[in-house]
């Protein structure tokens, strides 16, 4: 049976033994692959730590197992650090984030270092010393960097719940950081497990929208286990999804599934599907009447309406109206659901009922637009429809090895 681990912080000042024992894990670390760094400029640690620590909001927290230090995290506020100040300067013009963070940096803390010793990972050890870090501050914003060679460590630190703003090339520019963020509340709630027994998973909230899902994927049930491709949620995509779905849903979810990008997913994530549920928007269908053709130009002949396969065929002349989606103010609504059925793409049941289905709305909408383009020959637009629900994506809660 393992030892148990053991976590000790310290604020503004710590023993001159214990920064004896983190330099030399510092300096086992990161002389290992992928970092390569030099011992002697690692050692320095022994010098310019302290002095870290010392800096407004400084803490050091250490792992411990038989009395051994195992791990070591290292922050103190944005504020107190130029370097830092410097590497969000050339983000703010990308990033609304480190935009914010130059503005307020007293509002905002940096993870200067963490590591864990090699033959102790695996433990969930990082991912204490980071909740131990960042428990009770008063800093809203949370910033760590890590080399752009250094690609499992990014993606343990984007399973944690972080996301990633943007590279900075360093001094000289033989090497790149990345720059990774997270709310420090939400950042904390992740790394600590409700569960105790699973303390080595983690729970990812992402972004699945019917159309990626739909084209290629297939049917979704909890408890199936299953692999996504998943893209960090950056200032682009925030946007987005903030203008459907509104930020507070928005600020929940911690990547996005895409799988028809050209360049490979930062992420492949694979794990049980926890929870699903399936997100709407208030909207209805309203009418608008169609411009009028430029002079010249003939109507649009008699078509056909139904699938070609079905003798139901409606003959009509386009309606002087186009109907469209108007989002209504209101919260979205999110039901939880134990499965995301197939409607399209593949030969499977759930497609072919949602052919039918399809099949069954494309008659009665012609039926409906043929009477409609009747009534607009003598009347005013029809009324708008009536406010309902409309699936927009879903939700999905997965849960993976984290550490």
């Amino acid at each position: 049976m393992m030892s148990p681990v053991g976590y000790t912080s310290f604020t503004g000042s710590a023993p001159d033994g214990v920064w004896g024992e983190v330099t030399q894990l510092f300096v086992a670390a990161f002389t290992a692959e992928p970092y390569n760094e030099d011992a002697i400029d690692l050692a320095t640690i022994r010098q310019w730590g302290p002095e870290h620590l010392g800096h407004r909001g400084g803490r050091l927290v250490i792992a411990t197992v038989n009395g051994r230090i195992v791990g070591f995290a290292l922050a103190h506020g944005l504020d107190a650090d130029p370097a830092w100040l410097g590497i969000l300067a050339q983000l703010a013009d990308s990033s609304s984030t480190a935009s914010a963070a130059l503005e307020r940096p007293a509002d905002a803390v940096v993870v200067h270092e963490l590591a864990v010793a090699e033959d102790q990972r695996g433990r969930g050890i990082a991912r204490g010393c980071l909740a131990a870090l960042l428990q009770d501050r008063t800093e809203t914003q949370t910033f760590i960097g890590v080399y752009e060679r250094a690609t499992e460590a990014a993606a343990i630190y984007r399973s944690w719940g972080l996301s990633e703003l943007g590279r900075v090339p360093m001094p000289g520019d033989a090497i790149a950081l990345r720059v990774l963020t997270a709310p420090t509340i939400e950042l904390v709630s992740r790394l600590r497990p409700t569960n105790p027994e699973s303390a080595r998973m983690t729970r990812r909230t992402l972004w699945l929208s019917p159309w990626e899902w739909d084209c290629c994927g297939g049917p979704l049930e909890t408890g199936q286990r299953v692999t996504f491709s998943v893209w960090p949620v950056d200032d682009g995509q925030r946007t987005w999804l903030t203008e459907a779905i509104g930020a507070d849903l928005t600020a929940h979810i911690d990547g996005v599934e895409m799988h028809h990008e050209e360049n490979p997913a930062p992420e492949r994530l694979t794990g049980r599907l926890a929870k699903l549920s399936r997100v709407s928007i208030p909207s209805r269908l309203i009418h608008t009447k169609r411009p009028p053709l430029p002079p010249g130009v003939s109507s649009t002949p008699a078509r056909f309406f139904g699938p070609p396969d079905s003798p139901w065929f409606a003959e009509m002349r386009p309606s002087a109206y186009v109907t469209h989606h108007e989002t209504v103010p209101g919260p979205p609504v999110v039901e939880e659901t134990p499965r995301i059925p197939l409607t399209r793409g593949i030969d499977h049941p759930d497609a072919q009922a949602g052919a039918e289905a399809a099949a069954a709305a494309a008659r009665a909408a012609a039926q409906a637009a043929e009477a409609a383009a009747r009534a607009a020959q003598t009347t005013d637009p029809p009324p708008p429809g009536e406010v309902e629900p409309r699936l927009v994506g879903y939700l999905v809660e997965l849960e993976l090895d984290a550490d």
